[in-house]
Protein backbone atom coordinates (compact mmCIF):
# COMPACT_ATOMS: atom_id res chain seq x y z
CA UNK A 1 0.00 0.00 0.00
CA UNK A 2 1.30 3.44 -0.94
CA UNK A 3 2.10 5.66 2.03
CA UNK A 4 0.61 9.06 1.21
CA UNK A 5 2.98 10.77 3.62
CA UNK A 6 5.84 9.59 1.40
CA UNK A 7 3.87 9.60 -1.81
CA UNK A 8 5.77 11.78 -4.24
CA UNK A 9 8.03 9.04 -5.63
CA UNK A 10 5.52 6.21 -5.25
CA UNK A 11 2.78 8.10 -7.07
CA UNK A 12 5.13 9.45 -9.73
CA UNK A 13 4.69 6.49 -12.08
CA UNK A 14 0.90 6.77 -11.89
CA UNK A 15 1.00 10.50 -12.56
CA UNK A 16 3.42 9.97 -15.45
CA UNK A 17 1.00 7.45 -16.95
CA UNK A 18 -1.80 10.00 -16.59
CA UNK A 19 0.25 12.64 -18.43
CA UNK A 20 1.27 10.23 -21.18
CA UNK A 21 -2.35 9.24 -21.74
CA UNK A 22 -4.08 12.63 -21.67
CA UNK A 23 -4.89 12.42 -25.38
CA UNK A 24 -6.36 8.95 -24.85
CA UNK A 25 -8.51 10.24 -21.99
CA UNK A 26 -9.65 13.18 -24.11
CA UNK A 27 -10.48 10.87 -27.03
CA UNK A 28 -12.55 8.62 -24.77
CA UNK A 29 -14.31 11.60 -23.23
CA UNK A 30 -15.15 12.97 -26.67
CA UNK A 31 -16.41 9.57 -27.77
CA UNK A 32 -18.77 9.29 -24.81
CA UNK A 33 -20.11 12.84 -24.87
CA UNK A 34 -20.74 12.66 -28.62
CA UNK A 35 -22.94 9.62 -28.11
CA UNK A 36 -26.47 10.96 -27.50
CA UNK A 37 -28.18 9.71 -24.34
CA UNK A 38 -31.09 12.10 -23.89
CA UNK A 39 -33.38 10.33 -21.43
CA UNK A 40 -36.32 12.81 -21.59
CA UNK A 41 -36.48 12.14 -25.34
CA UNK A 42 -35.39 8.46 -25.29
CA UNK A 43 -32.54 9.18 -27.71
CA UNK A 44 -29.39 7.04 -27.86
CA UNK A 45 -29.80 5.41 -24.47
CA UNK A 46 -29.15 1.76 -25.40
CA UNK A 47 -26.05 2.58 -27.46
CA UNK A 48 -24.63 4.75 -24.70
CA UNK A 49 -25.17 2.03 -22.08
CA UNK A 50 -23.14 -0.39 -24.20
CA UNK A 51 -20.29 2.12 -24.49
CA UNK A 52 -20.27 2.64 -20.71
CA UNK A 53 -20.19 -1.12 -20.12
CA UNK A 54 -17.21 -1.40 -22.49
CA UNK A 55 -15.49 1.47 -20.65
CA UNK A 56 -15.97 -0.31 -17.33
CA UNK A 57 -14.17 -3.45 -18.53
CA UNK A 58 -11.63 -1.72 -20.78
CA UNK A 59 -10.54 0.69 -18.05
CA UNK A 60 -10.69 -1.30 -14.81
CA UNK A 61 -13.47 -3.82 -14.12
CA UNK A 62 -13.19 -7.61 -14.10
CA UNK A 63 -16.79 -7.84 -15.30
CA UNK A 64 -19.57 -5.53 -16.43
CA UNK A 65 -23.15 -6.01 -17.53
CA UNK A 66 -26.00 -3.99 -18.99
CA UNK A 67 -28.94 -4.66 -16.69
CA UNK A 68 -32.36 -4.26 -18.27
CA UNK A 69 -35.03 -2.51 -16.21
CA UNK A 70 -38.60 -1.35 -16.78
CA UNK A 71 -37.01 1.89 -17.98
CA UNK A 72 -33.50 2.61 -19.21
CA UNK A 73 -30.74 0.06 -18.60
CA UNK A 74 -28.32 0.29 -15.69
CA UNK A 75 -24.66 -0.57 -16.22
CA UNK A 76 -23.01 -2.52 -13.41
CA UNK A 77 -19.36 -3.47 -13.00
CA UNK A 78 -17.13 -5.07 -10.40
CA UNK A 79 -13.42 -5.03 -9.63
CA UNK A 80 -11.99 -7.29 -6.93
CA UNK A 81 -8.41 -7.28 -5.68
CA UNK A 82 -8.81 -8.53 -2.10
CA UNK A 83 -8.49 -5.06 -0.59
CA UNK A 84 -9.80 -4.29 2.88
CA UNK A 85 -12.30 -1.69 1.64
CA UNK A 86 -14.87 -1.74 -1.14
CA UNK A 87 -16.00 1.52 -2.70
CA UNK A 88 -19.31 1.91 -4.51
CA UNK A 89 -19.01 4.28 -7.46
CA UNK A 90 -22.15 5.95 -8.78
CA UNK A 91 -22.46 7.55 -12.24
CA UNK A 92 -25.17 8.74 -14.60
CA UNK A 93 -24.83 8.44 -18.37
CA UNK A 94 -28.05 10.17 -19.44
CA UNK A 95 -28.30 13.87 -20.28
CA UNK A 96 -30.80 16.65 -20.72
CA UNK A 97 -31.99 17.75 -24.19
CA UNK A 98 -30.52 20.81 -25.90
CA UNK A 99 -31.71 23.66 -28.10
CA UNK A 100 -29.01 23.92 -30.74
CA UNK A 101 -29.88 27.50 -31.68
CA UNK A 102 -28.79 28.78 -28.27
CA UNK A 103 -25.31 27.20 -28.38
CA UNK A 104 -22.15 28.99 -29.51
CA UNK A 105 -20.61 25.58 -30.33
CA UNK A 106 -22.33 22.48 -31.73
CA UNK A 107 -23.92 20.84 -28.67
CA UNK A 108 -22.71 17.40 -29.81
CA UNK A 109 -19.48 18.50 -31.46
CA UNK A 110 -17.13 18.07 -28.46
CA UNK A 111 -15.18 21.16 -29.55
CA UNK A 112 -12.19 22.44 -27.61
CA UNK A 113 -12.34 26.21 -27.12
CA UNK A 114 -10.32 28.81 -25.24
CA UNK A 115 -12.13 30.33 -22.29
CA UNK A 116 -11.18 33.20 -19.99
CA UNK A 117 -11.21 32.60 -16.25
CA UNK A 118 -10.30 35.01 -13.42
CA UNK A 119 -6.80 33.52 -13.10
CA UNK A 120 -6.01 32.95 -16.74
CA UNK A 121 -7.12 31.26 -19.91
CA UNK A 122 -8.18 27.61 -20.00
CA UNK A 123 -9.13 25.14 -22.71
CA UNK A 124 -12.66 23.81 -22.39
CA UNK A 125 -14.53 20.92 -23.95
CA UNK A 126 -18.06 22.02 -24.91
CA UNK A 127 -20.81 19.42 -25.26
CA UNK A 128 -24.09 18.39 -23.71
CA UNK A 129 -23.32 15.99 -20.87
CA UNK A 130 -19.64 16.98 -20.62
CA UNK A 131 -20.04 18.28 -17.07
CA UNK A 132 -23.22 16.49 -16.06
CA UNK A 133 -21.65 13.96 -15.85
CA UNK A 134 -19.82 12.07 -18.58
CA UNK A 135 -16.59 14.04 -18.20
CA UNK A 136 -16.19 13.23 -14.49
CA UNK A 137 -17.02 9.58 -15.23
CA UNK A 138 -14.33 9.16 -17.88
CA UNK A 139 -11.62 11.00 -15.97
CA UNK A 140 -12.30 8.85 -12.91
CA UNK A 141 -12.17 5.64 -14.93
CA UNK A 142 -8.97 6.85 -16.61
CA UNK A 143 -7.39 7.46 -13.19
CA UNK A 144 -8.30 3.88 -12.20
CA UNK A 145 -6.73 2.62 -15.42
CA UNK A 146 -3.47 4.44 -14.70
CA UNK A 147 -3.26 2.90 -11.21
CA UNK A 148 -3.98 -0.58 -12.53
CA UNK A 149 -1.50 -0.39 -15.40
CA UNK A 150 1.35 0.97 -13.27
CA UNK A 151 0.77 -0.72 -9.90
CA UNK A 152 -1.00 -3.90 -10.98
CA UNK A 153 -3.96 -3.43 -8.69
CA UNK A 154 -6.04 -0.72 -7.03
CA UNK A 155 -5.99 0.06 -3.30
CA UNK A 156 -9.74 -0.70 -3.02
CA UNK A 157 -12.30 -3.08 -4.47
CA UNK A 158 -14.99 -1.47 -6.63
CA UNK A 159 -18.69 -1.84 -7.40
CA UNK A 160 -19.74 0.58 -10.15
CA UNK A 161 -23.28 1.67 -11.06
CA UNK A 162 -24.14 3.90 -14.01
CA UNK A 163 -27.81 4.73 -14.56
CA UNK A 164 -29.59 6.18 -17.56
CA UNK A 165 -32.54 7.84 -15.85
CA UNK A 166 -31.11 10.40 -13.43
CA UNK A 167 -32.63 13.22 -15.45
CA UNK A 168 -36.00 11.48 -15.07
CA UNK A 169 -35.77 11.08 -11.31
CA UNK A 170 -34.04 7.65 -11.26
CA UNK A 171 -37.28 5.59 -11.28
CA UNK A 172 -35.49 2.27 -11.94
CA UNK A 173 -32.60 2.72 -9.52
CA UNK A 174 -34.46 1.85 -6.27
CA UNK A 175 -35.51 -1.52 -7.70
CA UNK A 176 -31.98 -2.18 -8.93
CA UNK A 177 -30.46 -1.36 -5.53
CA UNK A 178 -32.96 -3.68 -3.87
CA UNK A 179 -32.38 -6.56 -6.29
CA UNK A 180 -28.59 -6.18 -6.17
CA UNK A 181 -28.50 -5.70 -2.40
CA UNK A 182 -26.53 -8.91 -1.84
CA UNK A 183 -23.77 -7.70 -4.14
CA UNK A 184 -23.74 -4.17 -2.75
CA UNK A 185 -23.99 -5.07 0.94
CA UNK A 186 -20.23 -5.45 1.36
CA UNK A 187 -19.52 -1.88 0.22
CA UNK A 188 -18.01 0.42 2.84
CA UNK A 189 -18.75 3.82 1.28
CA UNK A 190 -20.08 5.50 -1.85
CA UNK A 191 -18.32 7.98 -4.13
CA UNK A 192 -19.75 10.10 -6.95
CA UNK A 193 -16.95 11.49 -9.16
CA UNK A 194 -17.65 15.13 -9.95
CA UNK A 195 -15.83 18.45 -10.49
CA UNK A 196 -16.17 20.80 -7.51
CA UNK A 197 -13.98 23.80 -8.35
CA UNK A 198 -15.51 27.18 -9.19
CA UNK A 199 -14.12 29.67 -11.73
CA UNK A 200 -11.51 30.87 -9.22
CA UNK A 201 -10.35 27.38 -8.30
CA UNK A 202 -12.08 27.20 -4.91
CA UNK A 203 -13.39 23.77 -3.95
CA UNK A 204 -16.84 23.28 -2.44
CA UNK A 205 -17.65 19.95 -0.79
CA UNK A 206 -21.14 18.90 0.29
CA UNK A 207 -22.36 16.59 3.05
CA UNK A 208 -25.70 15.77 1.44
CA UNK A 209 -28.36 17.05 -0.89
CA UNK A 210 -32.00 18.08 -0.95
CA UNK A 211 -34.76 15.77 -2.08
CA UNK A 212 -37.16 16.42 -4.93
CA UNK A 213 -40.79 15.92 -5.89
CA UNK A 214 -41.75 16.85 -9.47
CA UNK A 215 -45.33 17.16 -10.62
CA UNK A 216 -47.77 18.83 -12.99
CA UNK A 217 -50.87 20.85 -12.25
CA UNK A 218 -53.53 20.72 -14.96
CA UNK A 219 -56.52 23.04 -15.17
CA UNK A 220 -59.07 22.34 -17.90
CA UNK A 221 -62.56 23.43 -18.82
CA UNK A 222 -63.70 19.82 -18.81
CA UNK A 223 -62.60 19.11 -15.22
CA UNK A 224 -63.74 22.55 -14.04
CA UNK A 225 -67.07 22.44 -15.83
CA UNK A 226 -66.61 26.04 -16.98
CA UNK A 227 -64.96 27.66 -19.99
CA UNK A 228 -64.07 25.72 -23.19
CA UNK A 229 -63.96 21.96 -22.58
CA UNK A 230 -62.62 20.30 -25.75
CA UNK A 231 -60.45 22.81 -27.65
CA UNK A 232 -59.31 26.43 -27.67
CA UNK A 233 -62.04 28.84 -28.80
CA UNK A 234 -62.10 32.42 -30.07
CA UNK A 235 -60.71 34.90 -27.54
CA UNK A 236 -63.72 37.18 -27.86
CA UNK A 237 -65.71 34.61 -25.88
CA UNK A 238 -63.93 35.74 -22.72
CA UNK A 239 -66.68 38.37 -22.47
CA UNK A 240 -69.13 35.70 -21.36
CA UNK A 241 -67.11 32.56 -20.65
CA UNK A 242 -64.56 31.59 -18.00
CA UNK A 243 -60.85 31.03 -18.56
CA UNK A 244 -58.91 27.97 -17.30
CA UNK A 245 -55.75 30.05 -17.87
CA UNK A 246 -56.73 32.73 -15.35
CA UNK A 247 -57.89 30.01 -12.97
CA UNK A 248 -54.49 28.34 -13.14
CA UNK A 249 -52.76 31.66 -12.49
CA UNK A 250 -54.95 32.14 -9.43
CA UNK A 251 -54.16 28.67 -8.14
CA UNK A 252 -50.41 29.13 -8.61
CA UNK A 253 -50.51 32.54 -6.93
CA UNK A 254 -52.22 31.00 -3.92
CA UNK A 255 -49.32 28.57 -3.42
CA UNK A 256 -46.45 30.99 -3.05
CA UNK A 257 -45.63 34.65 -2.49
CA UNK A 258 -42.03 35.43 -3.36
CA UNK A 259 -40.08 32.69 -1.61
CA UNK A 260 -42.71 32.22 1.11
CA UNK A 261 -44.72 29.05 0.57
CA UNK A 262 -48.34 29.56 1.61
CA UNK A 263 -49.37 25.89 1.74
CA UNK A 264 -50.60 24.94 5.22
CA UNK A 265 -48.08 22.75 7.03
CA UNK A 266 -45.46 22.88 4.27
CA UNK A 267 -42.73 23.75 6.78
CA UNK A 268 -43.91 21.74 9.78
CA UNK A 269 -41.56 18.77 9.33
CA UNK A 270 -38.52 20.80 8.29
CA UNK A 271 -35.60 19.77 10.47
CA UNK A 272 -33.64 22.92 11.46
CA UNK A 273 -29.92 23.01 10.77
CA UNK A 274 -27.97 21.14 13.41
CA UNK A 275 -25.41 22.84 15.62
CA UNK A 276 -22.60 21.41 13.47
CA UNK A 277 -24.33 22.54 10.27
CA UNK A 278 -24.70 26.05 11.68
CA UNK A 279 -20.99 26.07 12.48
CA UNK A 280 -20.25 25.13 8.87
CA UNK A 281 -22.49 27.97 7.70
CA UNK A 282 -20.60 30.42 9.94
CA UNK A 283 -17.31 29.26 8.44
CA UNK A 284 -18.63 29.54 4.89
CA UNK A 285 -20.03 33.03 5.47
CA UNK A 286 -16.57 34.40 6.26
CA UNK A 287 -15.21 33.76 2.77
CA UNK A 288 -18.29 33.24 0.59
CA UNK A 289 -18.23 35.21 -2.66
CA UNK A 290 -21.60 35.36 -4.47
CA UNK A 291 -20.16 36.84 -7.67
CA UNK A 292 -19.07 33.57 -9.38
CA UNK A 293 -22.54 32.13 -8.82
CA UNK A 294 -24.20 35.19 -10.32
CA UNK A 295 -21.81 35.17 -13.26
CA UNK A 296 -22.19 31.51 -14.22
CA UNK A 297 -25.99 31.71 -13.88
CA UNK A 298 -26.23 35.11 -15.59
CA UNK A 299 -28.31 36.76 -12.85
CA UNK A 300 -27.88 40.29 -11.52
CA UNK A 301 -28.94 39.81 -7.91
CA UNK A 302 -30.21 37.34 -5.35
CA UNK A 303 -33.62 37.50 -3.70
CA UNK A 304 -31.77 37.94 -0.38
CA UNK A 305 -29.47 40.82 0.58
CA UNK A 306 -26.06 39.81 -0.75
CA UNK A 307 -24.31 41.55 2.13
CA UNK A 308 -25.83 39.01 4.50
CA UNK A 309 -23.83 36.01 3.32
CA UNK A 310 -24.89 33.91 6.30
CA UNK A 311 -28.57 34.31 5.40
CA UNK A 312 -27.80 33.51 1.75
CA UNK A 313 -26.05 30.28 2.68
CA UNK A 314 -28.70 29.25 5.22
CA UNK A 315 -31.37 29.69 2.55
CA UNK A 316 -29.43 27.66 0.02
CA UNK A 317 -28.73 24.69 2.30
CA UNK A 318 -31.69 24.81 4.65
CA UNK A 319 -34.78 26.13 2.87
CA UNK A 320 -37.42 23.99 1.25
CA UNK A 321 -38.72 25.45 -2.04
CA UNK A 322 -41.67 25.39 -4.41
CA UNK A 323 -40.76 26.33 -7.98
CA UNK A 324 -42.62 26.72 -11.28
CA UNK A 325 -40.52 25.05 -13.99
CA UNK A 326 -42.82 25.88 -16.89
CA UNK A 327 -46.38 26.81 -17.77
CA UNK A 328 -48.22 26.59 -21.09
CA UNK A 329 -51.61 26.56 -22.75
CA UNK A 330 -53.39 28.14 -25.68
CA UNK A 331 -51.37 29.73 -28.48
CA UNK A 332 -47.64 30.34 -27.97
CA UNK A 333 -46.40 30.54 -31.57
CA UNK A 334 -45.32 33.54 -33.62
CA UNK A 335 -47.69 36.37 -34.40
CA UNK A 336 -51.18 36.65 -32.96
CA UNK A 337 -53.96 34.14 -32.57
CA UNK A 338 -56.65 35.18 -30.12
CA UNK A 339 -57.90 32.14 -28.27
CA UNK A 340 -59.49 31.21 -24.97
CA UNK A 341 -57.48 28.12 -23.93
CA UNK A 342 -59.37 25.02 -22.88
CA UNK A 343 -56.46 23.60 -20.85
CA UNK A 344 -53.42 24.99 -19.04
CA UNK A 345 -50.56 22.95 -17.54
CA UNK A 346 -47.77 23.90 -15.17
CA UNK A 347 -44.76 21.86 -14.10
CA UNK A 348 -43.56 22.37 -10.53
CA UNK A 349 -40.82 21.04 -8.31
CA UNK A 350 -40.36 21.13 -4.57
CA UNK A 351 -36.91 20.72 -3.02
CA UNK A 352 -37.13 18.81 0.22
CA UNK A 353 -34.94 19.04 3.30
CA UNK A 354 -34.80 16.74 6.32
CA UNK A 355 -37.39 15.49 7.36
CA UNK A 356 -39.86 16.18 4.56
CA UNK A 357 -41.23 13.42 2.32
CA UNK A 358 -42.67 13.40 -1.19
CA UNK A 359 -46.02 11.94 -0.13
CA UNK A 360 -46.43 14.50 2.64
CA UNK A 361 -45.79 17.46 0.35
CA UNK A 362 -48.12 16.24 -2.40
CA UNK A 363 -50.89 15.66 0.13
CA UNK A 364 -50.49 19.17 1.55
CA UNK A 365 -50.61 20.76 -1.90
CA UNK A 366 -53.74 18.76 -2.70
CA UNK A 367 -55.37 19.89 0.54
CA UNK A 368 -54.38 23.51 -0.15
CA UNK A 369 -55.92 23.51 -3.62
CA UNK A 370 -59.13 21.95 -2.28
CA UNK A 371 -59.33 24.46 0.58
CA UNK A 372 -59.04 27.37 -1.85
CA UNK A 373 -61.72 26.06 -4.19
CA UNK A 374 -59.47 24.44 -6.79
CA UNK A 375 -60.68 20.86 -6.35
CA UNK A 376 -60.83 20.42 -10.12
CA UNK A 377 -57.14 21.11 -10.71
CA UNK A 378 -55.39 17.79 -11.22
CA UNK A 379 -52.02 16.83 -9.76
CA UNK A 380 -49.99 14.44 -11.88
CA UNK A 381 -46.75 13.14 -10.34
CA UNK A 382 -44.13 12.92 -13.10
CA UNK A 383 -41.45 10.80 -11.44
CA UNK A 384 -40.59 8.99 -8.25
CA UNK A 385 -38.54 11.92 -7.01
CA UNK A 386 -35.67 11.74 -4.54
CA UNK A 387 -35.35 11.69 -0.81
CA UNK A 388 -32.87 13.97 0.93
CA UNK A 389 -29.53 12.65 2.11
CA UNK A 390 -26.77 13.59 4.50
CA UNK A 391 -23.53 12.17 5.82
CA UNK A 392 -21.11 12.95 8.63
CA UNK A 393 -18.04 15.11 8.08
CA UNK A 394 -15.98 12.70 10.20
CA UNK A 395 -16.60 9.66 7.98
CA UNK A 396 -13.42 8.19 6.48
CA UNK A 397 -14.60 8.67 2.90
CA UNK A 398 -15.38 12.34 3.52
CA UNK A 399 -12.11 13.00 5.33
CA UNK A 400 -10.23 11.31 2.49
CA UNK A 401 -11.78 13.88 0.17
CA UNK A 402 -10.88 16.77 2.49
CA UNK A 403 -7.29 15.57 2.78
CA UNK A 404 -7.04 15.16 -1.00
CA UNK A 405 -8.06 18.75 -1.61
CA UNK A 406 -5.47 19.87 0.94
CA UNK A 407 -2.85 17.91 -1.04
CA UNK A 408 -3.35 20.61 -3.71
CA UNK A 409 -2.77 23.42 -1.18
CA UNK A 410 -6.46 24.27 -1.05
CA UNK A 411 -8.84 24.35 1.89
CA UNK A 412 -12.23 22.96 0.88
CA UNK A 413 -15.36 24.86 1.81
CA UNK A 414 -17.67 22.38 3.50
CA UNK A 415 -21.40 22.84 2.86
CA UNK A 416 -24.05 21.03 4.94
CA UNK A 417 -25.82 20.06 1.73
CA UNK A 418 -26.24 20.76 -1.94
CA UNK A 419 -29.49 22.39 -3.00
CA UNK A 420 -29.62 20.16 -6.07
CA UNK A 421 -30.78 16.57 -6.05
CA UNK A 422 -29.35 13.15 -6.81
CA UNK A 423 -30.29 9.62 -5.70
CA UNK A 424 -27.74 9.53 -2.89
CA UNK A 425 -30.51 8.75 -0.41
CA UNK A 426 -30.55 5.20 -1.81
CA UNK A 427 -26.97 4.75 -0.67
CA UNK A 428 -27.05 6.73 2.57
CA UNK A 429 -30.48 5.56 3.75
CA UNK A 430 -31.20 2.22 2.05
CA UNK A 431 -27.64 0.82 2.05
CA UNK A 432 -26.58 2.93 5.06
CA UNK A 433 -23.32 3.96 3.39
CA UNK A 434 -21.41 7.18 4.06
CA UNK A 435 -20.76 9.02 0.82
CA UNK A 436 -18.95 11.91 -0.73
CA UNK A 437 -18.58 13.45 -4.18
CA UNK A 438 -15.90 15.46 -5.91
CA UNK A 439 -13.02 16.37 -6.31
CA UNK A 440 -10.83 18.71 -8.40
CA UNK A 441 -11.90 20.08 -11.78
CA UNK A 442 -14.31 22.68 -13.09
CA UNK A 443 -17.31 22.66 -15.40
CA UNK A 444 -20.48 24.61 -15.83
CA UNK A 445 -23.78 25.31 -17.56
CA UNK A 446 -25.28 21.89 -16.99
CA UNK A 447 -28.87 21.84 -18.30
CA UNK A 448 -28.02 25.07 -20.17
CA UNK A 449 -26.49 26.05 -23.52
CA UNK A 450 -22.70 25.72 -23.88
CA UNK A 451 -22.19 23.12 -21.15
CA UNK A 452 -18.45 22.66 -20.62
CA UNK A 453 -15.60 21.09 -18.67
CA UNK A 454 -11.98 22.21 -18.45
CA UNK A 455 -9.49 20.02 -20.29
CA UNK A 456 -6.38 22.15 -19.85
CA UNK A 457 -6.50 24.27 -16.71
CA UNK A 458 -4.56 27.21 -15.33
CA UNK A 459 -2.70 27.77 -12.08
CA UNK A 460 -5.88 27.58 -10.01
CA UNK A 461 -8.26 25.35 -12.01
CA UNK A 462 -7.33 21.70 -12.54
CA UNK A 463 -7.24 20.23 -16.02
CA UNK A 464 -7.57 16.54 -16.85
CA UNK A 465 -4.10 15.78 -15.42
CA UNK A 466 -4.67 17.20 -11.93
CA UNK A 467 -8.28 15.97 -11.90
CA UNK A 468 -7.05 12.40 -12.29
CA UNK A 469 -4.29 12.98 -9.76
CA UNK A 470 -6.94 14.02 -7.24
CA UNK A 471 -8.90 10.80 -7.84
CA UNK A 472 -5.73 8.74 -7.37
CA UNK A 473 -4.83 10.49 -4.13
CA UNK A 474 -8.39 10.13 -2.87
CA UNK A 475 -8.44 6.36 -3.40
CA UNK A 476 -5.16 5.84 -1.58
CA UNK A 477 -6.10 8.17 1.25
CA UNK A 478 -9.41 6.38 1.73
CA UNK A 479 -7.75 2.96 1.62
CA UNK A 480 -5.19 4.01 4.24
CA UNK A 481 -7.66 5.40 6.75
Amino acid sequence: MINLNQASEELASIFEHIEDNLDYTLDKTEELVKQPSISPESVGIEDCAKIVADYFTDFVCDTSEVVETDGNPIVYGEYECGAEKTLLGYFMYDTQPYDEELWDQPPMGANLVSMDMPDGEVEALVNRGAFNTKGPMVTFLAALRSIKETKGELPVNLKLIAEGEEELGSPSLPGFVESYNDRLSDCDACFFPFFLQDQKGNVDMYLGNKGLVYFELECSGSSWGRGPEEYDIHGSNKAWMDSPAWRMIGALSSLCEGNDILVDGFYENVDPLTRKEKELVEDLAESFDPEPIKEINKVSKFSIDEENTKELIEAYVGNTTLNIDGIWGGYTGEGSKTVLPYKVTAKLDARLVPNQTQDEILEKIRNHLNKHGYEDIEINVLNEGYGWSRTNLEEDVVQAGVETIRDFDLEPRIWPRLAGTAPFYLFSEELELPFTFGLMGHGGKEHSPNEYIIFRGNEKIAGFNRIQQSFVRFLYRYANR
